[in-house]
Formats: C-alpha cells, sequence, structure tokens
C-alpha cells in the first residue's frame, strides 16, 4: 500500500461512477494528499439473508486493523502487507474472504 492517496471526486460523482448507494458523507471533502488512517469513500456490496445485494458508498477508515486489536494502531502495521502469502496470515486470513472494498482513487 502506498502512503499517500489522492481522491478529486466529489461525493456526487463517486455515487454516479460507482453506481451506488450512499450515506452520510457531510465531513467528507476531495483531498490531494490523504494520509494512512484518514477516512476515505470506499464501495461495499453487501446483502442481508433477507434483501438483495446493495452497492453502497460508505466512508472508512484508509488502514486495516485486526478484529483481536484493542486498540486500532498496533505493534506491527498492517498496512504495508505483501500479497504473497497474504491468505497464509492470521491476521488477514479471514478478511481477505470476507471483508473487501473497493477505494475508488484518482491517484
Amino acid at each position: 500500500m502506498c502512503g499517500r492517496l489522492v481522491v478529486s471526486n466529489t461525493t456526487d460523482e463517486l455515487f454516479s461512477v460507482c453506481d451506488a448507494a450512499g450515506g452520510d458523507f457531510q465531513d467528507w471533502h476531495p483531498s490531494w494528499n490523504i494520509k494512512l488512517t484518514q477516512t476515505v469513500p470506499v464501495v461495499l456490496h453487501s446483502a442481508t439473508r433477507y434483501e438483495e445485494a446493495v452497492r453502497r458508498l460508505e466512508l472508512a477508515r484508509w488502514s486495516r486493523t485486526p478484529s483481536w486489536s484493542q486498540e486500532l494502531t498496533t505493534k506491527f502495521p498492517t498496512f504495508n502487507a505483501r500479497s504473497e502469502g497474504i491468505t497464509e496470515k492470521a491476521t488477514w486470513r479471514g478478511p481477505v474472504t470476507t471483508h473487501r472494498a473497493l477505494v475508488p482513487v484518482s491517484g
């Protein structure tokens, strides 16, 4: 994962391009310098047992905190994990198959 992101699209443009429904984005604005742990828009595709799958645009913290961690920061950072052998690591084994999201970045 890189050190900075650029998301230059407005939320209305992101809703249109991603063909997604969304939540409350009053506190988020496009930025050319999004740092690790800041909030970014992500596209999630989810469904409940009784409803049809829906594509949603939501805000998320840019990083990965293991479910077992009591704090947002850990002794060993997870933001720079290698893709080789990722499914063999306990931190990533479950999330790599069940917690996926699309991050619509400009650069």
